[in-house]
């Protein structure tokens, strides 16, 4: 059977088998990034109209949505002869994608997360490590490249938060396991992305100085302070002052063995800003 997979943590397209199936132009892509998403539940037309065009829809309004739908099916269907593939079915109420036994990547993403999640739990960090990185694997670039649209953004930036927040946990789990010098050059590099992440602040703190280099963690909280003040204009989270209060008393360690450290809300102020 030729495998099919759909993948949308990258530019949105279909793989069968080695071969790349274009979706389309960049609206068509659209209005199939709406049915992935929802894949196997029925879509109305007029939320596929707002979620593609939002206040932009031009006068004919839903009657955009037929075309679209009949070239996408034409080339599922062209596509997936002879196996249980893909396939857009119409009804009265909208539109709905039956994923039949192709794959996506965000569910190889998940199910990735899943067992690296179920793998910390049965104390196994250094395997959860590992699987937090395969989950990794499954991203191509920034989700849904080039699709325009208010659920194509919308998605876009809920797929992101879920990438960082992937990538902040498997660091702390290289802190936790000790190998603090592995995690700084990407801690650095992620917090340069993120500049405004409590989590990656005091992460790069602790692994700083856990490898002796005090006065570069120091610079790191004094850095971190100015840019709240300077771009959010609030004072550092109790999360972060404990961070450094723990540095003058020389004990400074990994914030999640302890529990002294919970996430402050810089950090959900920091995930609207980025």
């Amino acid at each position: 059977m030729t495998r099919v997979r759909f993948l949308a943590l990258g530019p949105l397209h279909a793989e069968v088998g080695r071969e790349w199936l274009d979706l389309g132009p960049v609206r068509q892509q659209a209005v199939f990034a709406i049915l992935l998403f929802n894949a196997n539940r029925v879509v109305t037309p007029a939320s596929i109209l707002q979620g593609v065009w939002g206040g932009q829809a031009p006068p004919t309004g839903t009657k955009l949505i037929p075309p679209y739908i009949y070239r996408l099916r034409r080339t599922l269907e062209a596509a997936c002869v002879g196996h249980d593939g893909p396939a857009i079915d119409s009804s009265r109420i909208g539109y709905r994608l039956r994923l039949g036994s192709a794959r996506t990547d965000v569910a190889d993403f998940d199910e990735a997360v899943e067992r690296a999640a179920a793998a910390e739990t049965a104390g196994d960090l250094a395997g959860a490590a590992a699987l937090l990185a395969e989950a990794e694997q499954s991203w191509a670039g920034e989700p849904l490249a080039g699709l325009t649209g208010p659920y194509a953004e919308s998605r876009r930036q809920h797929l992101l938060e879920r990438r960082i927040v992937c990538l902040e946990h498997r660091l702390e789990l290289h802190l936790r396991l000790g190998d603090c010098h592995r995690a700084i050059p990407a801690l650095i590099a992620l917090q340069a992305e993120y500049p405004l992440r409590e989590r990656l602040a005091i992460m790069l703190m602790t692994a700083l100085y856990q490898t002796g280099r005090q006065s570069e963690a120091m610079d790191v909280f004094g850095a971190f302070r100015t840019r709240l003040a300077t771009e959010l204009g609030v004072e550092p989270t109790p999360a972060l002052l404990a961070a450094y209060t723990s540095m003058l008393r020389g004990d400074l360690g990994p914030p999640w063995v302890s529990g002294r450290f919970p996430e402050g809300p810089a950090r959900a102020r920091a995930a609207t800003t980025t």
